[in-house]
């Protein structure tokens, strides 16, 4: 997976994303603020060379809403997941999170590698 972020960091500057962000311990992490980390070429440059994944992977899901409104409060608009089809399966599960937030859908594109 650490060549997968690296890939990703790498190109999305290239196309201009000013911030790109991280979250350690999978779907968890992602409703755990102190678990955001910035990510830049200079932060993922070696990463390729290291085994298992920098962002640790995590089981067990925190409730889709809950996801979708930390991606809204950090304004992300694009969320990549990474992972198989339980992973991809809840990567859906926030997507349809976003479209029923009470203040109305947030427009944020869902990726899945």
């Amino acid at each position: 997976l650490n060549a997968v972020v690296r890939e990703l960091v790498m190109m999305l500057t290239h196309y201009g994303v000013k911030t790109i962000y991280g979250c350690k311990g999978g779907y968890k992490g992602l409703v755990t603020p102190e678990k955001w980390v910035v990510l830049t070429p200079d932060s993922v440059r070696e990463i390729h060379k290291l085994g298992g994944s920098v962002l640790v992977s995590d089981r067990g899901n925190p409730p889709h809403s809950e996801i979708a409104k930390n991606l809204k409060a950090m304004n992300v608009k694009q969320y990549f997941v990474l992972g198989g089809d339980g992973t991809h399966k809840g990567g859906m599960e926030t997507f349809d999170a976003m479209q029923e937030l009470e203040e109305g859908p947030y427009e944020c594109a869902v990726v899945g590698v």
